[in-house]
């Protein structure tokens, strides 16, 4: 008789043989009738068939053998041709502000909404502020308008908000979330004048004089505005999280990342957690720059309480490469306003912080993630992690977009894993080939072929709410890396579907030190899947953005979709 993978359980136990499976226990959950992918190593692998009890796999394998599992209450699925997969793992992403700005004025460009120029942006604003009935003086806030797709190619300045409303303190925030516009009343609202220097890691954009605030402010500029803004209450918050998960949900994604979460966040996600409001799972980053009380610090790296963890800190070494405040070694192709021809980016922490903060991190043991963009700000974060007692401790460096190719070696000797955001190549391909980057850098963004070369484990993200956390098209960019203008940028960059894959799932896993419980289809771990309509593995890569998430199940509970078979496969069927 062939037998799969047999149960934890019964492998335990010390017993072997079908006889021994069948007194196990039943399965709760059998699901077949569809490939089972179960990225479980560097070969791609299907079975059968798997089976789930008390929220764990139990077994996989050939279909007659997990049948055997099965008693009178097993709930059991057919697939009907539909491709199962392990739960996809957000590498990095913020779900707290993404289900916040859910409720400012949208001002993306397509095709996440459909704002393409100043005017656009302005009536955006005016219809937000009429639909939404604002008090008299409220702030109106917006997000994701983009510099790079808007027609006149440059941000809002409190001029252009100033045609919106004098009457009350307007702020837009790029769609990067590192640089933001306001108006007139904003700026007086939010203390901002002539006479106010730019804060160490921030730039106040000015006017021709050199001193009027022309509305337009950089990295911790903004930070010191959004710390200004009275938080919500935490049944608001909570309504947004619950509203940011269905969004995750949707898109396959069983295990969620809140990327930088400051103490007012922090707050918020607790008390959810508390009240069982967390469908998924949430691993918590801190935002390491302010500092924390003891009580926190005492969860950093520990297991989760109500689908709620802290996995690690997080340090913000530089900016947005789109928005052009990356930290590079050479100088921006075409500089912002204001700037002259050596410009480069800048740094968005002093450098004795970043060292203390490390060192921290070393003595108490706690897992790191760093926000590093450009190859300047990656130098640093390798010489802090070679300084700093923290080589070999799996350091993430978020983002790693501008890295040079001997840095990855190096990142290989000191266990610095890079988590590439890696559907720039989509959004913002010919921006940074034509403005931000230039050529030849832009041809080695997010290089992901040449970290798998490196003996690297590399994820890929999508950043939310920077751009949507669509997991396929994340998917379909680290295959294809083509720009909206149909570039492909550095075609020896690209990976295979497989490869693809691993970055959402084992990988993944891996990075936040999961990869015991989580990232394959595997007897023992969590029972955390996602069920596409069609194989990717067995699809024209070119059509995987195509490809449609039919259901999620987080513990083997569906949390999106249904497991039911469509209509025409039940007509099929009888």
């Amino acid at each position: 008789m062939r037998l799969g993978w047999l149960s934890a359980l019964a492998l335990a136990a010390g017993l072997a043989g079908a006889a021994a499976a069948v007194a196990a226990p039943a399965a709760d959950l059998v699901i077949s009738g569809g490939p089972i992918l179960t990225m479980a190593g560097d070969v791609p692998e299907t079975v059968e068939a798997v089976a789930v009890r008390g929220g764990r796999i139990i077994a996989t394998g050939v279909r007659a053998d997990i049948d055997r599992l099965a008693g009178k209450a097993t709930r059991r699925v057919d697939l009907h041709g539909r491709t199962l997969l392990p739960g996809f793992i957000d590498a990095h992403g913020h779900i707290s502000m993404l289900g916040q700005v859910a409720g400012l004025a949208q001002l993306s460009p397509p095709p996440v909404g459909g704002v393409e120029s100043i005017a656009a942006l302005q009536d955006a604003l005016r219809a937000y502020i009429r639909d939404r009935a604002l008090p008299a003086g409220a702030l109106a806030m917006g997000f994701g308008y983009d510099d790079a797709r808007i027609s006149e190619r440059r941000h809002p300045t409190r001029a252009d908000l100033d045609a919106v409303a004098t009457d009350r303190p307007i702020l837009v925030t790029h769609t990067s979330g590192h640089l933001a516009s306001m108006n007139s009343a904003a700026l007086a609202y939010f203390g901002i004048s002539a006479d106010t220097p730019d804060p160490s890691g921030g730039v106040i954009r000015r006017e021709a004089d050199g001193q009027t605030p022309n509305g337009v402010i950089e990295e911790t500029a903004l930070i010191g505005v959004i710390r200004k803004i009275t938080p919500a209450g935490p049944d608001a918050g909570i309504a947004a999280l619950v509203s940011a998960q269905h969004i995750y949900a949707a898109n396959g994604i069983t295990t969620a990342q809140d990327g930088r979460v400051m103490p007012e966040s922090w707050l918020v996600l607790a008390e959810a957690a508390r009240r069982g409001k967390l469908s998924m799972d949430v691993v918590a980053l801190v935002s390491f720059e302010p500092d924390w009380p003891e009580a926190v610090r005492a969860l950093i790296g520990k297991p989760y309480a109500g689908r709620l963890r802290i996995g690690g800190i997080k340090l913000t070494i530089d900016g947005s490469p789109q928005g052009r405040t990356a930290w590079l070694h050479d100088p921006v192709p075409v500089p912002p306003p204001g700037r002259g021809a050596d410009y480069r980016g800048f740094p968005a922490i002093e450098m004795k912080m970043l060292h203390s903060r490390m060192r921290d991190a070393a003595q108490h043991d706690w897992q790191v993630f760093v926000h590093v963009n450009g190859d300047q700000a990656m130098q640093a974060l390798l010489d802090a992690v070679r300084d700093d007692g923290l080589s070999g401790r799996r350091t993430i460096a978020i983002h790693s977009q501008v890295v040079r190719p001997e840095q990855l070696l190096v990142m290989k000797t000191l266990d610095v894993q890079p988590s590439f955001f890696a559907s720039h190549t989509w959004y913002w391909g010919d921006w940074h080939r034509d403005v931000a980057l230039g050529p030849k850098r832009a041809d080695f963004i997010s290089p992901q072929a040449s970290a798998w070369a490196a003996g690297l484990v590399p994820t890929a993200h999508n950043d939310s709410p920077v751009v949507p956390p669509d997991m396929l098209r994340l998917i379909w960019s680290s295959v294809n890396r083509q720009t909206r203008s149909g570039d492909i940028l550095g075609p020896t960059e690209r990976i295979d579907v497989y490869r693809a894959l691993q970055q959402v799932t084992a990988n993944a896993a891996w990075q936040i030190r999961e990869e015991a419980d989580k990232g394959s289809i595997t007897p023992g771990k969590r029972a955390d899947f996602v069920v596409l309509d069609r194989n990717p593995m067995t699809s024209d890569p070119a059509t995987l953005a195509d490809i449609d998430v039919v259901a999620t199940l987080k513990d083997g509970q569906p949390i999106f979709g249904t497991l039911d078979a469509p209509a025409e496969a039940r007509q099929t069927a009888h």
